[in-house]
């Protein structure tokens, strides 16, 4: 997984290949979405038994996630390859985390909008169709953007975790003689620590996020990033934050391993499609 300043994939490939991780992540992780909304939200968990209340928002999920996932890979890429060629060097540990971090940040803009529509679907169990008409008529349209500004903390801290942290520990752990023959071990601590870190680090802006997309404008309580912060601070104190932690945990670990496997899947694939022909290289090599 480590950096390499001479690539032959493209941040544009990154980012298909991140939009393509991202719709399988989502199918198979959509009902921990929808046990963290409730327990943030102070709502009844939804039932077991009832698929169609666990893969509520399923299809505007994937319709968000694809274009998140993928702008993540894609202006990670970017950043790495830009700070590469500026320095004619490697990536330094620290340069790695920060391209990540950056990618989260963009990300944002994509993810604040669409998770506001998904929340209010799960709240008042209503069609995807049915539900952006009623927004469109009912608030302005900068309201698409409400809490972005922990949107933004939360996806800065989350792809720093899967997309920088886990990849960097792999590196190091695969460079240990302990691991150096156990890539298997080493994917699944780099995988565990990653999706941790991406969890517990940004589960606090994602709480007050996901309090200020619930209730829109109807309590002044939750108006802004910092009034909804002071308001869950006085509900419970520092631990009300990481509520709802463990069924996102759950999710991010699971997607790390998901979307951290395909990448690497993926441009493993594609870089020996364009490896030169053996009996190409041989005679370049007598020349």
């Amino acid at each position: 997984m480590a950096n390499k300043m001479n690539s032959r994939v493209t941040p544009l490939e990154h980012t298909m290949i991140g939009a393509v991780g991202g719709v399988m992540e989502v199918c198979l992780m959509q009902p921990m979405v929808a046990f963290k909304n409730a327990l943030q939200e102070g709502r009844p968990l939804p039932s077991l038994t009832n698929p169609l209340a666990l893969y509520r928002g399923l299809l505007i999920n994937c319709g968000s996630i694809a274009p998140i996932t993928a702008s993540q890979f894609g202006t990670n890429r970017f950043m790495e390859r830009l700070l590469t060629q500026r320095t004619g060097q490697e990536l330094s540990s620290l340069g790695r985390f920060g391209c990540a971090a950056v990618a989260g940040t963009v990300s944002a803009l994509v993810a604040s909008p669409t998770e506001l529509i998904i929340i209010q679907q799960q709240k008042k169990c209503t069609p995807l169709l049915q539900e952006v008409k009623h927004f469109a008529q009912t608030y302005p349209v900068y309201s698409a953007f409400r809490g972005l500004w922990p949107c933004m903390g939360r996806e800065t801290l989350y792809a720093a975790g899967y997309l920088g942290l886990c990849p960097i520990l792999y590196d190091k752990l695969q460079n240990n003689g302990a691991f150096k023959d156990s890539p298997g071990s080493a994917m699944a601590i780099a995988g565990v620590v990653g999706g941790v870190f991406a969890a517990s680090a940004s589960h606090p802006f994602d709480t007050i996020k996901t309090r200020m997309q619930a209730h829109m404008y109807s309590k002044p309580e939750y108006l802004t990033w910092t009034s909804t912060a002071q308001t869950i601070y006085t509900e419970g104190g520092l631990l009300r934050f990481w509520r709802g932690l463990l069924p996102r945990m759950t999710r991010i670990i699971a997607a790390t391993f998901i979307l951290i496997n395909v990448r690497a899947t993926a441009v493993t694939y594609l870089e020996a499609q364009r490896e030169p022909p053996e009996e190409q290289i041989m005679p370049a090599l007598g020349q």
